[in-house]
């Protein structure tokens, strides 16, 4: 009893395999079937779901965990060591010692993996033995929404872990650990599988500390250790035909030390349909590494089972931005791409790669792209082949009285038709425009617009009012807007419809991305919009970085960021303070990652309003991290209006998160219905499961600091609380709860209200 109560505070159905299972913690006696028995039980649950492993060492041979389950979210919190059995042979003959199959909603916390692989490389490394396979240790197939926290894996015979065909999975803090010489034994592998991160986690062994294998969608990798072993890979890749592509993969604040490379893109010299893009790496250290940056696309071991020698894989839109550290060798940088299909889109931004003290060297073959910043080893041109500038041949005028459209139409059109990488260069000083459209769909595979002055709207309100957008990107890809400022003079309009006896415009967005991908928005300022500041809208891989968006608290409508109908859409250290939301997340978003943001003064940050329409696109794969909110109406919200709708918003994580003195720190409102107006059954139609909650601290300006206000025909399910400590004049605030069900761990106050 006493185990129990430390442990997480509302699982419904506990299962200690221990009490009443029978497993033995001297890790001598074989405690699968005890495991087993307690998986099924836990598995025939209908309520959410504990199974306890307490201290001791576990003694498990091959099992499977087999779904689906009944129980909407089964917790594995081990406290103990799951060890194999001494004969490599039990675990060597099969496939995987630990296997999840088509299960959801599950989470593994702690605990440590003992695979006794060393037995099995012994044998390997002795050519006169016949020796099994060898097995991976944690292996999780055909599954969603599964979490693994904490947990430490030994010295696997084969991978350690394996995410294959699976959808939304966390790891989180994972070690893993095996000799630098282990043979195969990659710390993670991902394949045929989507909305994967990884985060604060170290692996070193004999091989690639991730491998990312064909068919990975939307792979997150961040805050890593990697050393000793080969490297962030993916591939190999184009050993079949007909392989499913790689791409939206990110990997930043990795530290590789020793290792025998640092971040590759690797294909078999292989005809395929596969390809790899929209690939980022980001502030990454290397320390001693023998290729810190290497694409191979004529991967071919002895020449054999290479039938032409040329890959299929198409490999575009690579970015390699803050790479540092020393190289082994004098090769840093190695693009070795295939003639027959050539690396494109390739960019370099602040690249410092030494050797012995020196500059190390460069290698490209058939490799196409730009260069920013300092890149050492110089590896691609340092500026894009086709360079215009506004004010040199296109009249623009910096004066902030001159009309400069027709300049920046006439630029844009001269790169949007150039077949090279191009720049748009904007000097500084004050450009005048009115509304203006950047159309597309562009010859040039990649255009920058530089922007080091201010762009500036009419004093007149009405000459931007009167049209939706200010400035429109319209079916476009692969373009970087750096820099800059927009100044749209949004109170002027703001006045107008502060005074009732005034007929205005409705006002315009001030920068507008429609139709369009592999956009990314770097250190722009948006001022005084007169309605939403920044709309990304039917658009994919979008990334912003660095934006900062200001609007008076009392300003109407200012959204600083909406996104709706897109995918793969980032925001990071971002600051944004306006009258209205700083993010607006409309329907039809997949996969927004939000990181690093201030927002306040304003409305915080709110999915929705949803359930607007009866066949509206539902939210997924959101996630919102490391965000202070200060002063704002809202914190983190979900919003749908009282009416019938198909819409739906799942998978949503809310984390590391600080609340000063907002008004509604944690909020979901389905019965919103101003005036009760247009709400014909006041019961919203939208399906809101698997929100979770983690580490959320601060101030409320209100008694009630969580509300989850649900809708009774479709109440709030998998709602999950982990440390939450709001207060309310340094008291504990309180919480609201209508039709939610979920669970809480660790500390939570107020004091959780959702129902089982």
């Amino acid at each position: 009893m006493l185990i129990l109560l430390a442990l997480p505070t509302l699982s419904t159905s506990s299962f200690n395999v221990l009490m009443g299972f029978g497993a033995k913690p001297n890790g001598l006696t074989d405690s699968a079937d005890a495991f087993l028995r307690a998986w099924e039980a836990a598995c025939a649950s209908t309520h959410d779901t504990l199974i306890y492993v307490p201290k001791g060492r576990y003694l498990l041979r091959p099992l499977v965990f087999k779904g689906p389950c009944k129980s909407p979210h089964i917790t594995f919190r081990i406290d103990g060591t799951l060890v194999a059995p001494q004969d490599y042979r039990v675990l060597g003959r099969a496939q995987n010692w630990l296997n999840f199959q088509r299960v959801t909603g599950v989470s593994i916390i702690g605990g440590a993996l003992d695979a006794k692989g060393p037995a099995l490389w012994a044998c390997k490394a002795n050519s006169a033995k016949s020796c099994p396979s060898g097995a991976t240790t944690l292996s999780i197939t055909y599954s969603k929404d599964i979490k693994i926290t904490g947990l430490l894996s030994l010295n696997s015979q084969m991978f350690h872990i394996v995410i294959n065909h699976c959808e939304n999975v966390e790891m989180r803090g994972v070690r893993i650990i095996a000799h630098r010489d282990s043979p195969n034994t990659d710390g993670i592998h991902v394949q045929l599988s989507k909305n994967v991160v990884i985060f604060n986690s170290a692996i070193g062994t004999g091989d690639d500390c991730v491998s990312i294998g064909p068919g990975t969608q939307n792979l997150w990798i961040e805050r890593m250790a990697c050393g000793p072993g080969h490297g962030i890979s993916i591939g190999s890749l184009a050993k079949d035909m007909n392989e499913e592509g790689v791409q939206n993969v990110t990997v930043k604040q990795v530290v590789f030390t020793g290792t025998q490379n640092g971040i590759r893109i690797k294909s078999w010299a292989k005809p395929s349909k596969g390809f790899v893009e929209s690939v980022h790496f980001s502030n990454i250290v290397m320390r001693n590494v023998q290729n810190p940056i290497i694409i191979d696309q004529n991967y071919c071991p002895s020449h054999v089972n290479c039938p032409n020698h040329a890959s299929g894989i198409k490999i575009k839109d690579i970015t390699y931005e803050n790479i540092k550290g020393t190289s082994a060798t004098t090769i840093a940088t190695k693009f070795d791409c295939s003639p027959g299909n050539p690396c494109s889109g390739i960019r370099l931004e602040d690249v410092n790669l030494t050797f012995q003290n020196k500059p190390a060297q460069s290698l490209c073959a058939n490799a196409k792209g730009i260069s920013f910043g300092t890149v050492l080893p110089n590896t691609l041109p340092t500026l894009s082949t086709s360079s215009f500038n506004v004010l040199m041949g296109f009249g623009a005028k910096p004066n902030g009285l001159t009309d400069s459209t027709n300049a920046f139409l006439r630029a844009w059109e001269a790169a949007c038709t150039s077949t090279h990488a191009a720049l748009i260069y904007v000097p500084k000083g004050r450009y005048l425009l009115r509304p203006l459209a950047f159309k597309g769909p562009c010859k040039s595979p990649h255009i920058t617009f530089r922007i080091d002055g201010t762009l500036v709207a009419s004093h007149d309100y009405r000459v931007l009012g009167g049209a939706e957008n200010w400035l429109n990107f319209q079916r476009v890809s692969g373009i970087s807007i750096v820099g800059g400022a927009l100044d749209a003079k949004g109170p002027a309009l703001w006045a107008c419809k502060a005074n009732p006896t005034k007929s205005c415009p409705s006002g315009a967005t001030s920068l507008s991305i429609t139709y369009s991908k592999d956009i990314k928005i770097t250190g722009l300022l948006s001022l005084n919009s007169q309605m939403f500041h920044i709309v990304i809208n039917h658009c994919e891989n979008v990334e912003m970085r660095g934006v900062r968006i200001i609007a008076h608290r009392d300003s109407p409508n200012t959204d600083g960021i909406h996104v709706q109908l897109s995918k793969n859409v980032a925001i990071l250290n971002s600051a944004v303070g306006t009258g209205d939301d700083c993010v607006s997340i409309g329907p039809g978003t997949q996969n927004l990652w939000i990181e690093r943001m201030a927002c306040g003064p304003g409305h915080g940050i709110s999915i929705g309003s949803l359930a607007k329409d009866m066949n509206e696109e539902g939210v997924q794969n959101v996630t919102v991290k490391q965000v202070v909110f200060t002063g704002t109406q809202n914190g983190i919200r979900i919003k749908s209006w009282a009416k019938p709708s198909k819409g739906f918003v799942e998978s949503v994580h809310f984390s590391n998160i600080v609340m000063r003195n907002v008004q509604n720190p944690i909020i979901i409102d389905q019965n919103y219905c101003p005036s009760h107006v247009n709400c014909p059954d006041h019961a919203s139609g939208i399906k809101i499961k698997d929100i979770t909650y983690e580490n959320i601290k601060g101030t409320s300006a209100t008694t009630i600091a969580t509300k989850f206000d649900c809708s009774p025909g479709n109440p709030c399910s998998g709602i999950k609380l982990e440390d939450v400590n709001l207060t309310f004049q340094n008291k504990p605030a309180q919480s609201l709860c209508a039709n939610a069900k979920g669970i809480s761990f660790g500390t939570v106050q107020p004091n959780s209200c959702l129902s089982n």
